[in-house]
């Protein structure tokens, strides 16, 4: 596999959950309270067993995930692009750190950096952007970008 076909397939898998250092830049404390911070905890806590189903569980039923390998809508294809990504390509040792978070009207705004390893310890990294909305009691996400950075 191509390092540019791996490349992609790590951007996909990688969302808003772990806080561990990726840059200097100083993160800013999570908008919209307790309920949104707890559901990046909770995230991080699935994707770190390899619960695809759970992690799907966090988008919205309508989420969309914008990734280099394309623009994925609902919580089945996203459900699927994550389980292409963590368990078929092995993406492990995964961390975001969270440098930028903003409450908009009803939806909050985080950005940041991502980095993981593939297989033999490839290192990749990129950012992220994500929109969070509240569904009833709980906390989902509408919206993620991820790309690759340029080695």
């Amino acid at each position: 596999m191509t390092r540019n076909r791996i490349a992609i397939g790590v951007a996909t898998a990688m969302s808003l959950c772990l806080a561990t250092p990726a840059s200097t830049q100083q993160p800013e404390p999570v908008a919209g309270g307790e309920p949104f911070e707890k559901m990046q905890s909770e995230f991080a806590e699935a994707y770190n067993r390899k619960d695809i189903a759970a992690m799907a569980g966090f988008f919205s039923e309508n989420g969309v995930r914008i990734t280099p390998a394309g623009i994925f809508r609902g919580r089945d294809a996203i459900g699927r692009e994550l389980r292409r990504v963590v368990i078929d390509l092995g993406l492990h040792d995964y961390s975001v750190r969270r440098t930028v978070s903003r409450l908009e009207g009803d939806m909050v705004f985080n950005a940041g950096e991502w980095q993981a390893k593939l297989g033999d310890g490839q290192q990749f990294r990129g950012y992220y952007s994500a929109l969070l909305v509240r569904e009833g009691d709980a906390v989902k996400i509408f919206e993620e970008t991820v790309n690759v950075a340029t080695p």
